[in-house]
C-alpha cells in the first residue's frame, strides 16, 4: 500500500520535506511505518533528537498508537505540543450562565501569533419551515470534558495552534441563546480558519451530547444525520 506521510516541525525541517510517500505491505502497523521512515537520514536524526517522542494522527484527526494497523492513506507525524505552550480551555455551560465572548477573545489574543477565529452557535427561530420553541442538550457528564480536551489537543497539534477553546451549553436553550462557542488562535488565517471549521465538525460528531429540538409539531431527536420525531411533548426547560 502507498501511504502519504505528512511531517511537521523539526521532523519536517530535518527530513527536508513536509510530505513523503512510502510503500509498505498491506496490514502494516504504525511501528512498521516509523521503521521505514528511519531509512531517511534526516528523519532518523530528528527522531533521535526528540527521543522518539512523536504524535501520530490519521487524516481524520484520530490519535494512533504504534501497534495500530494503518488504515488511512494519509498519516500525520509530529512532535507533541510543547509542554504548556498551547493554551487550552474546555467547559460545559448550563442554563443561566452567560459567556463573555470578548473575554475569550482577549485570552486567545495573549497567545496568538497573528490570528484568532471564534465561532458562536445560536438556537435558530425556524427550522424546516417550522417555528422552534427551543433545544434541549443531554450529555454524558463523565466523558464530555475528556473528549473536548482530546479534540483540542489533537487539533492544536495537527494545525499548529497556539490556543484553542471549546465550550458547549447543556440543558434547555431558548431561541436566540448561545449553544456552542469555539475559538482558535494561531499564526494566520491559513491554519486558523480550517482548524476552526474542522473543530466544529469534530465537536458535533464526536462529543457525547445529544440534541432534542422542540418545534410546534413535536419533539425531534437529532441523532447524527437522522431526525426522529416522537409525540408532542411540552419542552423540558430545566
Amino acid at each position: 500500500m502507498i501511504v502519504r506521510v505528512k511531517l511537521y516541525s523539526i521532523l519536517r525541517d530535518y527530513t527536508g520535506s513536509s510530505e513523503l510517500t512510502i510503500e509498505i505491505p498491506d496490514g502494516s502497523r504504525i511501528e512498521d511505518l516509523i521503521r521505514a521512515l528511519k531509512g531517511f537520514d534526516g528523519f532518523n536524526k530528528a527522531y533521535s533528537i526528540i527521543g522518539g517522542s512523536i504524535l501520530v494522527l490519521s487524516d481524520d484527526g484520530y490519535r494512533l498508537d504504534l501497534s495500530d494497523t494503518i488504515k488511512s492513506k494519509v498519516i500525520h507525524i509530529m512532535p507533541p505540543p510543547s509542554g504548556g505552550s498551547v493554551h487550552i480551555e474546555v467547559g460545559i455551560l448550563r442554563s443561566g450562565e452567560d459567556f463573555n465572548i470578548s473575554s475569550l477573545e482577549y485570552r486567545l489574543s495573549r497567545v496568538s501569533q497573528g490570528a484568532i477565529a471564534v465561532f458562536v452557535g445560536y438556537v435558530k427561530e425556524y427550522n424546516m419551515g417550522e417555528k422552534v420553541k427551543g433545544l434541549y442538550y443531554e450529555h454524558s457528564d463523565g466523558l464530555v470534558l475528556k473528549i473536548f480536551r482530546r479534540i483540542a489537543e489533537e487539533q492544536a497539534s495537527k494545525w499548529g495552534l497556539t490556543g484553542i477553546a471549546i465550550y458547549h451549553y447543556v440543558g434547555w436553550r431558548s431561541v436566540g441563546e448561545k449553544t456552542m462557542i469555539i475559538g482558535v488562535a494561531g499564526g494566520s488565517r491559513k491554519n486558523v480558519i480550517p482548524a476552526l471549521a474542522e473543530t466544529i465538525d469534530r465537536v458535533k460528531s464526536e462529543s457525547p451530547i445529544w440534541k432534542i429540538e422542540y418545534r410546534e409539531s413535536g419533539k425531534y431527536y437529532i441523532l447524527g444525520d437522522r431526525i426522529i420525531k416522537i409525540e408532542i411533548v411540552e419542552p423540558q426547560t430545566s
